[in-house]
């Protein structure tokens, strides 16, 4: 494999000694092997993703809602989301090659090329998206817990937020093992957001990735500083 950074593309944990600069450049310098690599290994996460959406969303309003996916990468959530009558998708992702890929889909309507963090993208509005969806972005130097503050103020009170994570992923992330499940409770309890979350067994994400859980966090609150 060429590229920057080659030993963290499937070894997660290595990523821990890497910039946000380094991940970005990960990611661009494999944009155009990326999803061949990974449904060479049984990558199910976006289907996963699409199949709650399609359960969650009448058909009748799929056309109407406005969707932003995070960690979109070139486009396979999106691509997913469009087949089942999604029209209106916005993408977010930190290395614009990967964009550049999905950009040729014509799936999304607008691509912002940032992380997802704790930090206001004061290119999206509050109260702007319906519904946020992330498929394997929650993990090592992508998409951390803190980012849950920017996406309460970008998705509308009443609109959700769905991911999947697997539990190795929680597991090789110190962020995540500590933060994610305890600050999801914390939220709930404080009346921030109701919590749906669906265990996963072994491949129902990939062949690799092992077991994990799907969580869709429906928003009650505009703004959660934390």
């Amino acid at each position: 494999m060429a590229g920057r950074h080659t030993d963290a593309r499937f070894e997660y944990g290595s990523r821990k000694k890497l910039t946000p600069q380094d991940i970005a450049d990960m990611f661009n310098d494999y944009a155009e092997d990326y999803e061949q690599e990974y449904l060479n290994i049984g990558l199910r996460s976006h289907i996963v993703v699409g199949d709650f959406m399609a359960k969650t969303v009448p058909e009748e309003d799929r056309s109407k809602v406005k969707v932003l996916d995070v960690g979109a990468g070139t486009g396979l959530l999106g691509n997913e989301l469009k087949n089942l009558g999604f029209t209106h998708i916005d993408a977010l992702d930190p290395a614009e090659k990967m964009l550049d890929v999905s950009r040729r889909r014509n799936i999304y309507q607008r691509l912002i090329c940032a992380f997802m963090n704790k930090n206001r993208n004061d290119d999206i509005d509050t109260d702007y998206y319906d519904y946020i969806v992330a498929s394997a972005a929650f993990n090592e130097g992508l998409v951390p817990s803190e980012a849950f503050q920017e996406m309460i103020r970008i998705v509308k009170p009443g609109g959700r937020i769905t991911f999947t994570v697997p539990t190795k992923f929680i597991n090789n992330s110190d962020d995540l093992r500590n933060r994610l499940r305890p600050l999801i409770d914390q939220m709930a309890r404080e009346g921030v957001w109701e919590v749906t979350s669906v265990a996963l067994e072994d491949g129902e994400l990939s062949y690799t990735h092992g077991p994990g859980t799907m969580f869709s966090l429906k928003v009650l609150v505009s703004e959660k500083i934390f």
